[in-house]
């Protein structure tokens, strides 16, 4: 539920910030963009319901940072250079939790929340103010 919010949340303002700036928001480098994003998140997803059906649970939020982190770095191609380092910490924080399993969801609680707020915040004040 919370990533149908995330995305809705996410084509909503985009769509608005188009229409404000009249520009078009399906052009060929948002195809690109989705493309580079979407082999590592399919990736990481199929992989993650191969081990729920396996149950090896253990590695479930690492993998979900680790492939969220690639597809980020992927997509920095085509969008702000900032999201090249938010895609590297990412998959440093998955890669952490891998070592340390009994702390991978506290690792994947910093990533998908912490450090998103932090960046936000960065990126508001950088580009949008």
């Amino acid at each position: 539920m919370v990533l149908v919010l995330a995305i809705g949340t996410s084509i909503f303002l985009s769509v608005r910030k188009a229409h404000t700036r009249g520009e078009k928001l399906w052009n060929s480098t948002a195809k690109r963009l989705l493309l580079n994003m979407a082999v590592p998140l399919v990736t990481g997803g199929l992989l993650l319901l191969i081990f729920i059906a396996r149950g090896m649970t253990g590695f479930l939020a690492p993998f979900t940072l680790i492939f969220y982190g690639l597809a980020l770095y992927n997509a920095s191609k085509f969008t702000y250079e900032e999201v090249r380092s938010l895609g590297l910490i990412e998959i440093g924080l998955g890669l952490l939790g891998t070592c340390f399993v009994g702390y991978g969801l506290l690792c994947w609680a910093l990533g998908f929340g912490l450090v998103h707020i932090i960046y936000g915040i960065y990126m508001h004040y950088r580009y949008e103010r």
